[in-house]
């Protein structure tokens, strides 16, 4: 007599966040209809919080199950949702050799019919999941576009209604106001116990001056209050954006003089280093107890001392934040309200514009011509604020800094050096005793 093979199943059991059924009822009753049909259950590959509307990779059961389908001749599942949301799927199951059977009866692989009604179905899945994907597009285009708190982790700061939260909101305008006068981002790491990711990820955060952001782009303004000025953080990120501004040259994180990493060789620019000893001009290193530092070059042999550079550096520091003309070229020489007013404007339109894409009203094509032109005059306006001088708190701020100069710490100090002037040592002339101002040549930047 022929024996009949008894097919192997393999149960599929998929639990979201939203389902009201769970893994052991899903298990019983899948379980029964493979003994009703007189199958062999091989396995149960579960997936809890897994959607099927999104890929599901090796590491999901999903993935094992179609890994171990060469051992399987059937999927058996509840239902078609809870095991397939798109017709990729489905033929990701017929590709793999596999049918598929649900509870209710309305899929049956193992005939050309059952096959015929899954893809249809599993289209008209795939067509409830993108409506709903396009429908929360549009509701967050319009919060967007409306100034709404945005939802999501909450932003240091603010609470997620959007209210300020003093002390933190403290501590976010220490960090523009610090980078904005100079100080690196390790530095402000260090005096408020965070990391400099985390200090650099605030600080580009344009929700912190009351803008709102949608997929990467500002498109309006909020309605929470803004922590920081516009013209504050467009400094800073004009700055944290600059090429030129380098941290953490030498890659050691210990600073004890003034101008580790800063100072420069004036014959190859190379960046000098900081020696204990008493060198002999132009010559080995004597080390004497008690002896000076010095700022060497050990390509030129280039030394010189390291307190009467400081001293000198640092007195010109001061001269040039007590230069009445120096202050009054960082103050706003061009109308810049009329063009933030302007920016904001336009910013206004293109989240408009966001809106009527995402509800209809406009093509693609229309939008995008439409905002190619806003972008174009955005850019225009941005290229004209960024040749503006610095906002007039960034003045106020260097301001107390003079009247403060003699306390502030090393790490300010270095913050101010590396902000206004590269300085470049020179050779003390042979035979010359006492220090030579003409050696040290400076480069303002501000």
């Amino acid at each position: 007599m022929a024996t009949t093979t008894r097919k192997r199943a393999a149960l599929y059991l998929r639990q979201s966040k939203s389902d009201d059924e769970g893994i052991e009822r899903q298990t019983e009753r899948t379980t029964a209809l493979a003994t009703a049909r007189g199958w062999v259950v091989v396995e149960a590959f579960i997936d809890n919080d897994v959607s099927a509307s999104k890929p599901r990779g090796k590491g999901t059961a999903w993935g094992r199950m179609l890994a171990a389908a060469d051992g399987l001749d059937v999927v058996i599942g509840v239902d078609l949702d809870r095991v397939v949301r798109s017709t990729r799927d489905l033929n990701t199951l017929i590709d793999h050799g596999l049918m598929l059977v649900t509870l209710d009866g309305e899929i049956d692989l193992t005939t050309a019919d059952g096959e015929f009604r899954a893809s249809m179905l599993a289209s008209i899945a795939r067509f409830e999941v993108r409506r709903k994907g396009e429908r929360q597009s549009r509701a967050n285009a319009q919060r967007a576009a409306k100034g709404g708190v945005p939802k999501g982790t909450r932003l240091k700061g603010y609470t997620t209604e959007g209210d300020v939260v003093p002390d933190e909101a403290d501590m976010v305008r220490a960090l523009f106001d610090g980078f904005s006068t100079g100080l690196t981002l390790r530095s402000l790491s260090r005096q408020h116990g965070i990391t400099p990711s985390s200090v650099r990820t605030i600080l580009t955060n344009p929700r912190y001056a009351g803008r709102r952001v949608y997929k990467g782009e500002v498109v309006g303004v909020g309605d929470w209050e803004a922590l920081v000025s516009g013209e504050l953080f467009d400094s800073v990120n004009r700055r944290l954006a600059d090429p030129a501004r380098q941290t953490n040259r030498t890659g050691s994180t210990a600073r004890k003089h003034l101008g580790t990493s800063l100072f420069r060789c004036g014959e190859c620019a190379r960046v000098l280093t900081v020696q204990p000893g008493d060198p002999a001009p132009d010559g080995p290193t004597v080390r004497t107890a008690g002896s000076g530092g010095r700022y060497a070059c050990p390509v030129c042999r280039l030394n010189r001392s390291l307190e009467a550079v400081d001293d000198f550096v640092l007195r010109l520091a001061r001269a040039r934040l007590a230069d009445p003309a120096f202050l009054a070229a960082l103050a706003p020489d061009v109308d810049t309200d009329h063009l933030r007013t302007e920016q904001a404007a336009l910013t206004d339109r293109k989240a408009t514009l966001a809106g009527l894409v995402a509800d209809g009203t406009m093509s693609r094509d229309e939008v995008r011509e439409a905002v190619a032109g806003l972008n174009a005059r955005l850019a225009e306006l941005d290229q004209a604020l960024t040749g503006a001088s610095r906002p007039v708190d960034v003045v106020a701020e260097y301001k107390a800094m003079l009247d403060s100069f003699d306390s502030l710490n090393l790490d300010r100090q270095r913050a101010l050096i590396d902000t206004l002037m590269t300085v470049y040592l020179l050779r003390s002339p042979r035979g010359r005793k006492g220090f030579d101002p003409g050696t040290v040549r400076v480069v303002w930047r501000a």
